[in-house]
């Protein structure tokens, strides 16, 4: 991600340092740092809301699937060899959805961008 970051930083750069260059703009070529610095924020809401992950890279997917999965378990009582039964089972069958759901919302707030795009140097 820092990479993506620097290279629209440096992008960015080069395309405000030209349009400051050009005469028909009133600025100085000494305001293109700040006003480079002005758009790191905007650089970073950007990258944040174009997420570059694959879809099966997603913690939210995981999570969730994790969650879908302790719910049928539950749902079906599927039944565990007599070795692994009792209670220890049941905590566990039980604590499935919980942790998903938890592995879910982690993965939400940890999220850099929207599941499905593709990462402009995958391309």
């Amino acid at each position: 991600m820092a990479d993506v970051k620097t290279q629209i930083k440096d992008q960015m750069a080069t395309v405000v340092s030209a349009t400051v260059a050009d005469p028909n703009v009133q600025a100085d070529l000494s305001a293109v740092p700040a006003i480079i610095n002005a758009l790191g924020p905007v650089i970073d809401a950007v990258l944040h809301s174009t997420n570059q992950e694959p879809w099966y890279k997603s913690r939210v997917v995981w999570g969730s699937s994790v969650a879908v999965v302790g719910v049928i378990l539950a749902r079906f009582h599927v039944d565990f060899p007599p070795a692994l039964q009792g209670e220890v089972t049941n905590d566990i069958v039980t604590a499935i959805p919980l942790i998903g759901s938890i592995y879910a919302l982690y993965g939400r707030f940890r999220a850099k961008a929207p599941i499905g795009t593709t990462p402009p140097a995958q391309k």
